[in-house]
């Protein structure tokens, strides 16, 4: 059976939070007062464990995809021979077509 493109549809808001949720964090440790009352620090605690556990998501979504496992060498690698068959079947085409007229 084929796979279809929305069977490995990637949730951007997963990744599109992740920005969001990493500049809270940044701006509460920026503030004057900094994380000196206990309020501010369980604020920030809270916030950067909701960061972690996005990123985390994150991940786990992006090695959900197939090739997602891949180190970036190897994506490469893969995206190199995919470009070199698609240059192939197009050559083929090409000939075919010249070759039927």
């Amino acid at each position: 059976m084929a796979s279809t493109t929305a069977e490995y549809a990637l949730p951007v808001a997963a990744f599109e939070s992740l920005i969001l949720k990493l500049l809270n964090v940044l701006e509460m440790t920026q503030r004057p007062e900094g994380t000196s009352t206990h309020q501010a620090k369980q604020t920030l605690l809270q916030a950067t464990n909701e960061f972690k556990e996005s990123l985390s998501h994150a991940k786990e979504l992006a090695h959900g995809l197939p090739g997602g496992e891949l180190l970036i060498q190897e994506q490469d690698e893969l995206i190199n021979m995919l470009e070199q068959l698609k240059e192939r079947k197009r050559c083929a085409a090409f000939i075919c077509a010249t070759c039927s007229t």
